[in-house]
């Protein structure tokens, strides 16, 4: 039996019980031999991606959370922001997230909100109320005063003003 294509290994794989050939038998060794080597890249690519910096939109939104609106740039397009998410948890185990800055990058970044309203990190609309954690150059950081949602065992306390 003389094997012409990959397709035909696996057609003998399947609805034969003679003997495989050796054609076959290799193309399937090699098949093999490439799954290790393709789930470490997978793992690797996602371990990588997670360390990796991020981006995400910045909204303005009030202190107490009744309204909000996208910061937009002077030429109409979204602002966003560099940085890491992270989470706050509480010794109680209440826990909010918030979104990384590197201080300089903070400020020299211009989150011009209206007046009243707060920068805040959003991935979409439909996010929660998250805050920014601004990280100092000496390793220290402090919150963005603003309203955020706190979050307890997987699901939505309720939401509340972070004071810092």
């Amino acid at each position: 039996m003389r094997v012409r294509s990959n397709f035909n290994c696996v057609r003998v794989f399947y609805r034969s019980l003679i003997p495989y050939h050796s054609a076959c038998l290799q193309f399937f060794n090699n098949q093999l031999m490439k799954l290790p080597l393709f789930a470490l890249s997978t793992t690797l690519l996602i371990s990588t991606s997670s360390f990796a910096d991020t981006y995400t939109y910045v909204f303005c939104g009030l202190p107490d959370g009744s309204d909000w609106d996208w910061l937009i740039s002077e030429q109409d397009d979204y602002i966003t922001i560099e940085g890491n998410w992270g989470r706050v948890t509480e010794t109680t185990g209440r826990y909010f997230d918030v979104f990384k800055v590197n201080e300089h990058t903070f400020y020299t970044k211009v989150l011009r909100c209206p007046a009243g309203y707060i920068p805040q990190p959003a991935d979409r609309g439909t996010s929660r109320w998250q805050i920014f954690e601004i990280i100092r150059a000496d390793g220290s950081s402090y919150l963005i005063d603003a309203y955020t949602t706190y979050y307890f065992q997987n699901s939505v306390e309720s939401n509340f003003q972070l004071r810092v």
